[in-house]
């Protein structure tokens, strides 16, 4: 019978294993307690992993909650529950326009350029006031539910597909090139 060398040296390796390390009975025991410990590490580590992932997405989607709460509560808390819904949507649906950030936070923080000023300008004023206070009181948690509500697609759309909306006191200069989807409480959307 011919031996292959990968084989022979093995085999070489298997002996000279259970010669040092105490004899062939040791070595039979250590092999499966091995092979468990291996099985347990790799089980453990794809465990840490999941937990891992399933954090950073609980971490993102608090996040994101809050900043979507934020722009509901400085932007809304005064307005009838359909103005704050209908704020809220505005957000999401410029997180899923190509023409807005991704995410709930960078289209709520989002700046561009305003060629009279000279500067950034925020799509939300409030993201630019330095002395805004943090949210609190009954306003506060109704921005979370609501929040909350639209995020998780739990309540029938008010404003589906406006991305724009402003001040009814107010008259921006895009504001004719816009067509009116809803007038709520003191907004108009587009």
């Amino acid at each position: 019978m011919r031996i292959r060398p990968a084989a022979w040296r093995r085999r070489i390796a298997f002996y000279w294993l259970a010669r040092e390390g105490g004899g062939l009975a040791s070595l039979i025991i250590a092999i499966p307690v091995f092979a468990l410990a291996a099985i347990f590490a790799f089980a453990w580590s794809s465990r840490s992993d999941d937990e891992s992932r399933h954090l950073a997405t609980a971490r993102q989607r608090s996040a994101e909650l809050r900043c979507l709460a934020e722009n509901i509560y400085f932007e809304a808390r005064g307005e009838p529950l359909n103005g704050q819904y209908a704020v809220a949507e505005v957000t999401l649906n410029r997180v899923r326009s190509p023409l807005f950030p991704k995410t709930i936070c960078a289209v709520v923080h989002d700046t561009r350029w305003d060629s009279q000023r000279h500067r950034f300008i925020a799509h939300f004023s409030w993201t630019q006031l330095e002395d805004r206070g943090d949210p609190w009181g009954p306003h506060w948690q109704q921005a979370m539910a609501v929040a909350a509500a639209v995020i998780d697609d739990a309540h029938m759309p008010v404003v589906p597909d406006a991305l724009y909306y402003h001040a009814d006191s107010v008259h921006p200069y895009w504001a004719n090139s816009k067509r009116i989807i809803a007038r709520i409480g003191s907004h108009i959307f587009y």
